[in-house]
């Protein structure tokens, strides 16, 4: 453990600038795991790059969709635009308070080989066609890419379905040593080794489970959904696109 006379320490025998912050940084580095020291973001899952004949291999790190999921209640107003978008394409079932499942998901290229989307305007791009534009959040999706359910433990029923589509596809999070290709909304892709995300802050990120009945379930993420030519996944395909982890809905609050 670092005590205040241990960095102290440290601190006196510091004589310069640079030798000090190293001295430092190695005292806290010290501390942490080796996968903490590496990056700051917490719970991230390791998903090894193999070997896939240059192609890429996408799925869900289950880490982070278990660690930043919860269940809260929003108020959607028929007066503001976002929440009509909401609304008008199901992602809500109305107005007015909701209970919502919401859930950070990052999709990790996990294959040796980038997934290469590139420009969606460009018309001879072979995945032009999987993209529509989308009125109500003025940009492109692609449609059919991924969808949300959630699942009784009991049985392994559907309890009920939410759907996120694909709209840019990019660098976010490290998982490897690559250094990323610098994939952006303008030219898309995921670099081998690292993963694209789709915080809980954003709209349809989530699962309306109002009305649901309190209780054990399972939250699950099915990714690549969309149809031939346009699938993603290539070669051995050895990681899943369905990813599974415990959720419950608690007691709703009296309001």
């Amino acid at each position: 453990m670092i005590t205040e006379t241990t960095v102290m320490r440290a601190r006196r025998a510091c004589s310069r600038l640079a030798l000090c912050l190293a001295t430092l940084g190695a005292l806290l580095a010290a501390q942490l795991p080796a996968h903490a020291a590496r990056d700051s973001l917490e719970n991230r899952y390791d998903i090894a790059v193999y070997p896939n004949g240059g192609r890429p291999d996408l799925t869900v790190d289950p880490i982070r969709l278990k660690s930043q999921l919860s269940v809260i209640d929003r108020f959607f107003d028929p007066n503001d635009a976002g929440d009509r978008c909401a609304v008008l394409e199901g992602a809500v079932g109305g107005y007015g308070w909701r209970r919502l499942m919401v859930f950070d998901v990052v999709i990790v290229n996990a294959g040796d080989g980038d997934l290469v989307v590139g420009d969606r305007s460009d018309p001879a791009n072979p995945y032009a066609g999987a993209f529509y534009f989308d009125a109500c959040h003025g940009h492109y999706h692609m449609a059919g890419f991924s969808e949300y359910r959630l699942r009784y433990k009991s049985d392994g029923n559907v309890s009920t379905i939410g759907r996120k589509q694909g709209f840019c596809f990019e660098d976010s999070f490290k998982y490897s040593g690559n250094k990323s290709a610098g994939f952006h909304c303008g030219y898309q892709g995921i670099t081998s080794g690292w993963g694209d995300w789709y915080y809980k802050q954003l709209p349809g990120q989530w699962i309306d489970v109002t009305g649901v009945a309190e209780g054990d379930y399972e939250l699950e993420v099915e990714i690549n959904l969309q149809p031939d030519p346009y699938k993603f996944d290539q070669g051995l395909n050895r990681y899943p696109d369905v990813v599974r982890v415990p959720a419950s809905v608690p007691k709703r609050r009296e309001r």
